[in-house]
């Protein structure tokens, strides 16, 4: 499994007479992959049609939203719960002043699920080991999703054409500088299973 980061460069003006360029990474998405595109890809391996699979994640997602509604959260195995989270306006001087008029908004909340090992968390919706690549504008062979209709014998997603679109597109980073990249990993030591800190 494996990750691609841009690198990105900015000026730091904490002192106006000697600005600072500064280079950071941040982490690079080759696409937006659809309900559709995954209903195919569980079809491709099961007997049930795209059509089958994506009736029942869109009862699955009616159902996680009516059940939050009700006031549970919802467990996703192996990703972690959905709740409702309060954005207040601040808090009351005594128990009687603290009311639903403190509550400015609700918002969904998820919570991944993690072990703690040694410490550490690892998060079960993390691959067991992740290999940094910098990004040089394709998308790597391994990392190729078939998101094609098992039905319709054509490939719905050309890697090179741009479709799959997400809010941010890889190639737009101004700041990389004329560095492409050679593609290869680099292997994080204790980014396996999705160990933070």
């Amino acid at each position: 499994m494996s990750k691609a980061y841009k690198v990105t460069k900015r000026t730091v003006m904490f002192d106006k007479s000697n600005p600072k360029t500064v280079y950071s990474v941040s982490p690079v998405n080759y696409g937006t992959l659809t309900t559709d595109d995954v209903a195919n890809q569980i079809a491709a391996e099961s007997s049930a049609t795209p059509g089958d699979v994506k009736n029942v994640l869109d009862r699955f997602a009616y159902y996680v939203k009516e059940n939050i509604k009700k006031g549970y959260q919802i467990q996703l195995l192996g990703f972690g719960y959905l709740s409702i989270r309060f954005i207040t306006t601040g808090t009351a001087k005594t128990e009687k002043e603290a009311t639903a008029k403190l509550i400015q908004s609700l918002v969904p909340s998820f919570s991944p699920s993690f072990k703690v090992i040694n410490g550490k968390r690892i998060y079960d919706l993390m691959p067991d080991k992740i290999t940094l690549v910098k990004y040089n504008g394709t998308i790597p062979a391994d990392s190729i999703v078939d998101t094609t209709d098992p039905g319709s014998g054509s490939d719905t997603t050309d890697p090179g054409s741009g479709s799959g679109s997400d809010a941010t597109d890889p190639g737009s980073d101004s700041g990389s500088g004329s560095d492409s990249g050679s593609g290869s990993g680099t292997s994080v030591p204790g980014a396996g299973g999705g160990v933070y800190e």
